[in-house]
């Protein structure tokens, strides 16, 4: 049996699966867009369907996520601790006053802006529909995210949906 026709059985076996995400902004209410501010690139992944939650979207996403144990001061279980490796010195076990978090960030109306979520659940808490735009930035607590939702979003006229 050549090599070629062992691959081609290989293929009939494993049918190609749509990727839970894909690169690049949805393309209207197909899912939800998860932008992700890296110290100096932004990186932007489409996930299908309604994940119902930031968190979920961002797990969802194809990027590499490392949830936190909830084992520090603030018993925070479940937060976002890492997304590609960033930051590659923390053990993950719970926020620490005053360090770098990844914080996540929604999109307001009047203006169409980013609004810091302040909700008490982290990511979790965080609601997000098909056809949303949902942001995760690390930094400070004073940090902003590094691009406009309509540098991610780019289709003309495009409004987060209310949900």
């Amino acid at each position: 049996m050549s090599i070629l026709s062992v691959l081609l059985s290989l293929v009939a076996l494993f049918p190609a699966v749509d990727p839970v995400s894909r690169t690049g902004a949805c393309d209207g209410a197909e899912g939800v867009t998860v932008a992700v501010s890296r110290e100096t690139e932004v990186l932007v992944r489409c996930v299908s369907g309604s994940p119902g939650d930031a968190r979920t979207a961002l797990e969802h996403s194809g990027l590499a996520v490392r949830l936190g144990s909830g084992t520090g001061p603030y018993g925070d279980s479940g937060y976002v601790c890492r997304v590609e490796g960033l930051p590659a010195d923390d053990s993950c076990t719970g926020h620490r006053d005053g360090a770098p978090f990844w914080k996540v960030w929604r999109v307001g109306l009047d203006p169409v802006a980013w609004r810091e979520s302040r909700t008490q659940g982290g990511p979790a808490a965080v609601r997000v529909c098909p056809g949303g735009l949902v942001g995760f930035g690390y930094g400070s607590k004073t940090s902003q995210m590094t691009v406009a939702p309509e540098k991610v979003v780019t289709t003309p006229g495009w409004l987060p949906p209310p949900c």
